[in-house]
């Protein structure tokens, strides 16, 4: 088994499709391990319809192994939930505990994967939006490639400080991805970044449909093959 990467899909705003993109690379790559870490939606979890099982917060819990779920034989997912009702039932007390959970699992993904002795070689996190970028720093510093995702906003007229926020969390990813455009932005949006998602008819809400309907598309397909490449070159 080759040396195991870690991807990290980041955000400064909710809502611009961290765990679709999360998804669909999962599913175009395989030998892929999905991790639920949006603690404030757990969508991924449901995405893949995990059963409710101990997820990646069972070992600080209880001490007990997380649950992985096996999609396909290319495909995993450690699901999110009880991270999701712990944040639902103490709000931001317990964000400081999950950010320091984020960081340990980021540097020890490549010895629990060898543990499991599944085939993969890449493990996908997918976190909650505006992460301090104090944790960004150390994720950088962990060597984890960082994907950070945007909508239209990026590339709008926006406030000075919004652009500022923007700047401090682009500094600390390894590319750009900006999500859910309309075809006549595609243009402005490659003149900040080589990959840009244009928005797609979505039908089905389940992970491996979802990427299938991202991927229908020509452009999007690029795209998509554009950070899966940068991805292995790490």
């Amino acid at each position: 088994m080759r040396g195991v990467k870690t991807v990290i899909v980041t955000s400064l705003d909710g809502g611009v499709g961290k765990t679709t993109i999360a998804s669909v690379l999962a599913v175009k790559k395989g030998f892929t391990l999905l991790v639920d870490m949006d603690w404030e939606k757990a969508d991924l979890s449901q995405l893949f319809r995990v059963p409710k099982k101990p997820g990646w917060v069972a070992p600080y819990l209880k001490g007990g192994m997380p649950y992985v779920h096996r999609v396909s034989p290319l495909l995993y997912v450690m699901p999110g939930y009880e991270a999701y009702e712990l944040y639902q039932r103490f709000g931001d007390d317990v964000v400081g505990d999950f950010e320091e959970a984020v960081l340990e699992w980021a540097e020890n993904m490549p010895k629990f994967v060898a543990k499991l002795r599944i085939p993969v070689d890449t493990v996908i996190i997918d976190t909650t939006a505006a992460l301090r970028v104090e944790v960004l720093s150390k994720l950088q510093q962990l060597g984890t490639y960082n994907i950070f995702m945007a909508d239209r906003r990026l590339i709008s007229r926006i406030s000075d400080i919004k652009a500022e926020q923007y700047r401090r969390y682009m500094a600390y990813s390894s590319l750009v991805v900006v999500n859910q455009l309309e075809k006549d932005e595609m243009k402005i949006a490659r003149k900040i970044t080589p990959v840009a998602i244009k928005r797609v008819a979505i039908r089905d809400y389940y992970g491996e449909s979802i990427a299938n309907s991202i991927l229908r598309d020509r452009e999007n397909r690029k795209s998509i093959d554009h950070i899966l490449t940068r991805i292995k070159s790490v």
